[in-house]
């Protein structure tokens, strides 16, 4: 099965200005427990958000999937230029198969935004994407 959520994921962590900032922090789902305790620092979480499907209703073997991308930081400045970094990344992918899962395109699905951790109140900038990808 295709997983678009691993994909981007290896594709940032392969990336050697994001690999700069964040090391091996790129994480899909959450962010694992035991990596708590050493925040606030750069990491990067991608998760599954929902959104419309543009191929419902059709048999095309192919799906849209929207994922947030959660960029961590010391400071909300550094959340916000790690996303950014992210954004750039991410959005240059066309048509490339990354663990298996065939990517088409990548597009941003909202703007930017800013938040803290619900939990320890750390500074996040979280930022949106559309993912076309063949199932």
């Amino acid at each position: 099965m295709a997983d678009p959520v691993r994909a981007l994921r290896e594709l940032l962590k392969a990336n050697a200005d994001v690999a700069a900032l964040v090391g091996s922090r790129v994480f899909g789902g959450e962010l694992p427990a035991a990596e708590t305790k050493s925040m606030p620092r750069a990491a990067i979480v991608l998760r599954p958000s929902g959104g419309a499907s543009l191929t419902a209703g059709s048999y095309a073997r192919h799906d849209t999937q929207r994922i947030d991308l959660l960029a961590h930081g010391a400071t909300p400045m550094e959340a916000d230029a790690l996303a950014r970094l992210c954004r750039v990344i991410v959005c240059d992918i066309r048509r490339q198969v990354v663990e298996g899962c065939l990517i088409h395109w990548v597009d941003v699905a909202g703007g930017l935004s800013a938040e803290r951790d619900r939990d320890a109140y750390w500074p996040v900038a979280l930022q949106s994407f559309q993912i076309f990808h063949a199932l």
